[in-house]
């Protein structure tokens, strides 16, 4: 049996006329993220068009991007595991109470 993990970017990275893929993709990944987990890509690993690179890197520029864990796929074969990536601001206005004990 095999574990995939998709990871899916909530943020404007692509452009209208992009045709490339949009998401990141591992196969029996060591780790899975779990909701409110930071996470962090060498992006340039997974994407070779420049404007894709460039607006990661300035989103990237003083910010954190989170995960949540959004659902698991399973077959008989296969576990597919989709995980949504979130800017930091946007993912505390979702999850709010992931961050509550910061607040003292």
């Amino acid at each position: 049996m095999k574990t995939i993990v998709r990871f899916e970017f909530d943020t404007q990275l692509f452009y209208p006329e992009y045709e490339g893929p949009q998401n990141i993709i591992f196969e029996n990944p060591p780790h899975i993220p779990q909701t409110g987990d930071p996470v962090n890509f060498k992006i340039s690993d997974f994407f070779s068009d420049e404007k894709v690179i460039r607006a990661f890197e300035e989103l990237e520029d003083g910010n954190l991007f989170y995960a949540e864990r959004l659902q698991a796929t399973y077959s008989r074969e296969e576990i597919e595991v989709i995980v949504v990536v979130y800017e930091e601001a946007i993912f505390k206005g979702l999850f709010p109470h992931l961050f509550a004990s910061t607040l003292v």
